[in-house]
């Protein structure tokens, strides 16, 4: 009996349930309405700080602009800036910046040498005033060019460099080594001789 009582008390029949009025009714739909907007804008700012993330993770590194006119006078000194490739910067205790770089010179040799750059700056502004001294494989550079050099740095101020931060050369040999067969058309195939 006590069983019966129990299992009466435990289910309610619908005639018995308190009837809930339209304001409660109202009240819970907002409720549920405003859970369901506040787990899209969650949902929303997560998917934003993640785009941001992978974005700033795969986004290249910048160097200084100091970086970005010392490669672009470097570029203006090669004979075919397209081959050039930096793999290092090195800022030196006297205030110069150093490049590594690998290039093919004007006879098809695959050379590497270093690039020296001293910079003055503008107090007021911290803006490169001017380069005063470029050392090109322990030569300097002639100051008459140098001077058409630093002429060029408005220009330079205005309009974006590439500071793009290079990449080290690979360690084995064999990577650093051009393979000019992919890329070359063959004209005639030696096996059908």
């Amino acid at each position: 009996m006590d069983q019966k009582k129990e299992i009466l008390n435990q289910t309610v029949i619908e005639e018995e349930k308190p009837e809930v009025s339209l304001a409660e009714k109202l009240r819970g739909q907002k409720k549920k309405a405003k859970k369901k907007r506040n787990k899209r804008i969650a949902l929303l700012v997560f998917m934003a700080l993640f785009a941001w993330l992978l974005w700033y993770l795969f986004k290249p590194f910048k160097a200084s602009a100091e970086y970005g006119i010392c490669r672009t006078f470097l570029e203006l000194t090669l004979s075919y800036p397209h081959t050039l490739y930096v793999s290092e910067i090195n800022s030196l205790r006297d205030g110069r910046m150093r490049l590594w770089y690998s290039y093919t010179d004007p006879f098809g040799e695959y050379r590497m040498e270093s690039f020296h750059c001293k910079f003055v700056n503008d107090p007021e502004t911290g803006l490169v005033q001017r380069v005063s001294e470029i050392k090109m494989s322990k030569v300097n550079m002639d100051p008459k060019r140098l001077e058409y050099l630093n002429n060029a740095l408005p220009y330079f101020h205005e309009n974006p460099l590439i500071m793009t931060w290079p990449t080290a050369l690979p360690d084995s040999i064999g990577a650093l080594q051009l393979d000019f067969n992919a890329v070359r058309k063959i004209v005639i195939d030696p096996t059908k001789r």
